[in-house]
């Protein structure tokens, strides 16, 4: 038996214990600001469009920098309008490059000395829109690369063009053409090119060929000569052939002292193209410093959802209402993915999803979840979408009503649009209850400008890829974004759950997808900055005021940066040797002779040993 000093010992300790944790609680409860938003702040004070730095368009003047220095210029030959043309721009732009675009290469050839573009960093010639049956055309090109301006090729001249033409077999690093067409069963990436390392873009079975396999299998196939270096090939699964012996899709040659690089494929027609440029412009110099957002996104999109909708259909998929599935199921899993990624978690609200029925949001869970939320350190933003046909002045009135009454004076910094045109976002902007919000979050739509500005004052920032859903071709452009960008935005969207199309859109195998892609094929960039999107926000702007010089001498590289606020973040990648030493700014080793730089001051000094 318990003696009674024993039994009043062991009360007084349970009692002591219950207090403490009572306490604990209250604590928590008392220094969970969940009523205000520390995101929302007052944009005349953030970086304005007005202030984007861009070396420009030659066409339209050039833009002075800071420093009177002589920019870099690309050169673009082909149709203006074609998507290739876009990817140069805005490459440039994001690079703080110079861009003069020409439509053939007979007008390059009479206007580069008048345009003072006849030593280019970089020409990059879009093939469909070339005369290849000049014969001219073959010796120019021959000619400008041995005089050590390197080529870029977004495809090739159709192959009967190539197989009669011995210079243009030289010019491309083309040996033998064993088939005019093959169809691959996978694609292989070289380590070395975009940052990740190696990957193999080939599907182990059916179901994952049907649900990842969207990348271009049917192409000519190509042995190259020696001298040559190959990024991305094809692969075959009943095929084991020396590595030369495949067929190129991405490769290198070199003639006199430039470079030659052939991207066979349409794979400059999109934001890839950004990822591209930058690896081909790495691939061809000692070294290359360029400025980055570095932020890295998880998004789930219309959650929570407070009101009690599609009650039959989630009774049956669940066995539970909307607010229980909500709670019960999804948060747990959310925060698992959360805490296991190497991203930054930003949830956009829907209030409800179906406005024109008669369930409306439950205020208790609205503020169990900005609790729980602001605990985790996770941005709330409010999604623009709903499953009804309620106008969005009508949706946003009621989200308004639902927070004056809930949380007054508590304002949005982030914006979920989706797809809605420019001017539906332009004007759910102009609505008072949006006043404070500094970014919006659309899907991709196939455009180069991945970031930029929606207005003076408000940024956009696009989604990458459907988590849910990644293929193989979304990977890619996600490697090249990486590479050119340090930047990510990956999405799940949870009206998929609760208002299902399919029987696999249950919030289970949303889950169990989205948490094994985002840690499967991120897993390799942690060494980027976790954001939500108004923290990603911030380094947009600053990334996009930027101006900078940089000079090497023997094994330092001293970087000038002005423009923005610090910090900004820079790319390096080196042929030899590592970072020893940062002054006025730090880095991280991203992978080998890969560096991400930490500008906070406007004067850094790399060191390399």
């Amino acid at each position: 038996m318990v003696s009674h000093r024993n039994y009043l010992a062991i009360t007084i300790v349970m009692l002591v214990v219950f207090f403490l944790f009572q306490f604990t609680n209250v604590a928590l409860e008392s220094r969970n600001a969940y009523e205000s938003n520390s995101y929302a702040v007052d944009k005349e004070w953030l970086q304005k469009k007005s202030g984007v730095y861009g070396a420009g368009d030659l066409e339209e003047g050039n833009k002075e920098g800071v420093w009177d220095v002589s920019r870099d210029v690309i050169v673009y030959i082909g149709h203006k309008d074609a998507p290739v043309r876009k990817v140069v721009n805005t490459w440039s732009a994001y690079s703080k490059k110079q861009i003069k675009s020409y439509e053939t290469l007979e007008e390059y050839g009479r206007l580069r000395d008048d345009d003072r573009t006849d030593s280019p960093q970089m020409l990059v010639i879009n093939s469909g829109d070339m005369d290849w049956k000049n014969e001219r055309t073959a010796g120019q090109l021959d000619e400008y690369v041995r005089s050590g301006i390197n080529l870029v090729f977004s495809g090739l001249p159709d192959v009967s063009v190539i197989k009669d033409s011995r210079q243009l077999k030289r010019l491309f690093g083309i040996k033998e053409i064993k088939e005019e067409e093959t169809t691959a069963d996978g694609l292989h990436l070289n380590a070395g090119f975009f940052l990740g390392g190696e990957t193999a873009y080939q599907a182990g079975n059916q179901e994952e060929y049907e649900q990842r396999q969207n990348m271009e299998l049917v192409f000519p196939w190509y042995i190259l000569a020696s001298g040559t270096r190959t990024y991305m090939r094809g692969l075959y699964e009943d095929q084991v052939l020396e590595e030369e012996d495949y067929p190129a899709v991405i490769w290198r040659n070199r003639l006199g002292r430039g470079y030659i690089f052939v991207i066979n494929g349409p794979y400059m027609e999109d934001a890839a193209g950004l990822g591209i440029l930058s690896a081909v412009w790495a691939q061809s110099e000692d070294y290359v410093i360029y400025p980055v957002i570095n932020a890295q996104n998880m998004i789930f999109a219309n959650y929570p959802g407070l009101a009690d909708e599609n009650r039959e259909e989630m009774t049956e998929r669940y066995g539970r209402t909307m607010s229980e599935m909500m709670r019960y199921n999804a948060w747990p899993a959310i925060v698992s993915v959360y805490q296991k990624s190497t991203m930054g978690l930003t949830c956009m609200l829907a209030p409800q999803y179906d406005y024109e029925d008669d369930n409306y949001p439950n205020q208790s869970d609205f503020l169990y979840y900005m609790k729980r939320l602001n605990e985790q350190k996770v941005e709330v933003g409010l999604s623009a979408l709903s499953v009804s046909d309620t106008p969005l002045e009508k949706k946003l009135g009621e989200d308004a009503r639902l927070m004056e009454e809930t949380i007054p004076g508590y304002r949005f910094a982030s914006l979920y649009c989706r797809d809605l045109p420019d001017d539906a976002i332009d004007s759910a902007l102009s609505d008072k209850f949006l006043e404070t919000v500094r970014t919006v979050i659309t899907d991709y739509n196939g455009d180069a400008e991945v970031v930029g500005y929606q207005s003076e004052q408000i940024t956009r920032q696009t989604v990458i890829s459907d988590g849910y859903r990644h293929t193989f071709l979304e990977d890619f452009r996600a490697r090249a974004l990486e590479t050119a960008l340090a930047y990510t935005s990956v999405l799940a969207d949870m009206s998929q759950a609760a208002y299902p199309g399919d029987t696999n859109h249950t919030f289970e195998k949303i889950i169990y997808d989205f948490g094994w892609n985002t840690q499967h094929y991120w897993g390799v960039f942690q060494g980027f900055a976790r954001t939500t999107v108004s923290e990603c926000d911030d380094h947009i702007r600053n990334f996009l005021a930027v101006d900078y010089k940089e000079t090497r001498e023997n094994n330092t590289i001293r970087l000038d940066v002005a423009g923005p606020q610090m910090p900004v973040w820079f790319i390096l990648r080196i042929d030899e040797g590592n970072v020893s030493r940062v002054i006025g700014g730090s880095w991280t080793k991203i992978e080998d002779q890969v560096y991400l730089i930490e500008a906070g001051e406007p004067s850094v000094v790399i060191q390399i040993k």
